[in-house]
């Protein structure tokens, strides 16, 4: 089997992602992965997670024997310049987000990683149909879950809110969350307490106060599904935004495993979405008014968990696999 290396790029444990996620699924179908962690290490190391995933910490995976083909995969279009250094045999684009607002730096590496990447994959339809009139060799993937991470009952965490019904949202704390919307419905909702957890990006501060709101801060993700589960409502409250509007939420997938009804902002990839219990609107009115709805929803629990199921990341890599192999075989 192929080895795969993920260059420098999402630190292992920081909020696990889609690359960690297809990283670690790919290495159970048989490919050897060398993940290289990015922080400061005292020490260079390698870690054995597994016969088949290694987390260089400090050195180059490069300094590890491996077989070949070599499939250097890459997340950030800025890194079209690790190309020529790892000496790949194939080069893998995954695109995850669209190179515009936040991500504008990007835009102009694109062009260059396309010519370069012999295949692309698109966590979104929007990218793919944006980079199938680029590239040849465009395939839709999108973004799934570790089903029966999020599913399995956990602790109740002692740092959340008791006495409301809570309003959760798990992710990126950033600017293109629609912060307008979410004062303006956190206002007019103080029988729900509305908790967010995640990283400050590109934030120096969380941009909210209330009396029913709290900030809980970055939790780890062995710990998410403790949260999650103790949700009644889920929420993806993202700005319409050049950027978004190729976004497929992650936390979509991780709601639903854990049983819970959505509002969210009507993302294209949300309104393509077969999601059940998801309520979608921009309005703040409207966003109140399904906030009370999803709170009553009639489906059952079992149902939304059966929609993630369909989209775990053992799926999704099941997928790539089957695409690669057309390239090593």
């Amino acid at each position: 089997m192929p080895t795969i290396i993920y260059p420098p790029t999402i630190p292992w444990n920081w909020m696990v992602q889609r690359p960690q996620q297809l990283m670690k699924q790919l290495s159970l179908l048989g490919y050897t992965v060398l993940y290289e962690d990015i922080g400061s290490f005292t020490q260079p190391s390698v870690h054995k997670l597994s016969d088949t995933l290694y987390l260089c910490q400090g050195l180059s995976s490069l300094s590890l024997p491996h077989t070949r083909p070599r499939i250097l995969w890459l997340t950030f279009p800025t890194h079209v310049h690790l190309i020529k250094q790892y000496q790949p045999d194939y080069v893998v684009f995954d695109s995850s987000d669209e190179p515009k607002d936040e991500f504008a730096e990007w835009e102009r590496y694109l062009p260059a990683m396309l010519t370069q990447a012999d295949l692309v994959f698109a966590s979104s339809y929007s990218l793919f149909r944006q980079l199938s009139l680029k590239h040849p060799s465009v395939h839709l993937v999108p973004n799934g879950v570790d089903s029966q991470h999020f599913s399995v009952s956990q602790n109740n965490p002692p740092d959340l809110p008791e006495g409301k019904p809570i309003v959760g949202y798990s992710g990126a704390i950033a600017p293109w969350l629609d912060w307008d919307l979410l004062q303006k419905v956190i206002s007019q909702n103080p029988a729900f307490h509305f908790v967010f957890i995640g990283a400050l990006i590109k934030l120096t501060c969380f941009p909210l106060k209330a009396d029913n709101l709290s900030y809980l801060g970055l939790k780890s993700y062995s710990l998410l599904p403790s949260y999650l589960q103790q949700f009644k409502i889920g929420l993806i409250p993202f700005k319409l935004t050049a950027m978004t509007q190729g976004c497929n939420p992650i936390k979509l997938y991780e709601y639903a495993a854990a049983g819970l009804p959505i509002a969210a902002t009507p993302l294209p990839e949300l309104s393509r979405s077969p999601c059940p219990s998801l309520y979608l609107s921009s309005d703040p009115a409207h966003f109140s008014k399904f906030l009370h709805n999803a709170l009553i929803d009639p489906v059952n629990k079992s149902v939304r968990r059966s929609f993630a199921l369909e989209n775990d990341w053992r799926k999704q890599a099941e997928e790539i696999h089957k695409i690669l192999q057309k390239y090593y075989v």
